[in-house]
């Protein structure tokens, strides 16, 4: 298998997994959510990391646009949704979520690091920081918009 096909198949799981656990109508419910701290985030960090050389996208051949891989804030914004889906109610129970996602988001990141669909400039740093940065930031929004 040709590694410019590695995102398509984990968009598809995350698709799938998707339908399978959270209810339709929230689905469309958290939508907005998803797009807005999943894939409008992904655009900014990777952007961000682009212009300073942190990581890049490699392999995604005509997948892509000015270092943006196509499929990669969609799967962020289907990861978004059921992250939000699943977010607990108490303080105590959130921020262990949010340390949960930041992990499976570094390993994740290292996996496809692995697998040669991104490239590291730093290392594992690089991994962290920008999930360090973007879980906090995205549950406290989702939280604040849902107070409303």
């Amino acid at each position: 298998m040709a590694i410019k096909y590695i995102p398509f198949f984990y968009a598809l799981i995350f698709g799938v997994i998707l339908v399978a656990v959270v209810p339709k109508a929230e689905i469309r419910r958290l939508s907005i959510y998803g797009i807005i701290f999943g894939a409008i985030f992904d655009v900014v960090f990777v952007s961000i990391a682009n212009i300073t050389g942190s990581f890049r996208y490699i392999n995604y051949e005509p997948f892509g646009l000015i270092g943006i891989h196509f499929l990669a804030p969609i799967s962020w914004a289907i990861f978004f949704i059921i992250y939000f889906y699943f977010l607990p109610n108490k303080r105590p129970y959130i921020y262990l979520y949010i340390v949960s996602g930041v992990f499976y988001s570094m390993m994740f990141c290292q996996m496809i690091t692995k697998l040669g669909v991104l490239k590291l400039s730093h290392g594992i740093i690089d991994s962290i920081i920008p999930f360090v940065l973007w879980f906090p930031l995205a549950t406290w929004g989702y939280l604040k918009l849902e107070s409303r």
